[in-house]
């Protein structure tokens, strides 16, 4: 079975959370550490197996650093 789940583009990404908040899954957290130029930054990462595949995140983006992608489930 395919269902889509958030890629994330961190090179775009400027952690601004509103993906994390735009969820109705709560499936999204900003717990991955990463760079930001010479700042150490969260970024966001699925944190639950409760993504819908809905887009939302991907939609509120606002630096479109979200791509919605097929994977195999299960």
């Amino acid at each position: 079975m395919m269902k889509k789940t958030p890629v994330f583009d961190y090179l775009l990404c400027v952690s601004c959370g509103i993906c994390v908040q735009t969820c109705p899954a709560s499936a999204l957290g900003m717990q991955k550490e990463g760079k930001s130029g010479k700042y150490r930054n969260l970024f966001p990462e699925l944190v639950t197996d409760g993504c819908i595949g809905c887009g939302q995140c991907a939609g509120a983006c606002p630096m479109e650093a979200i791509r919605m992608e097929e994977r195999h489930e299960g």
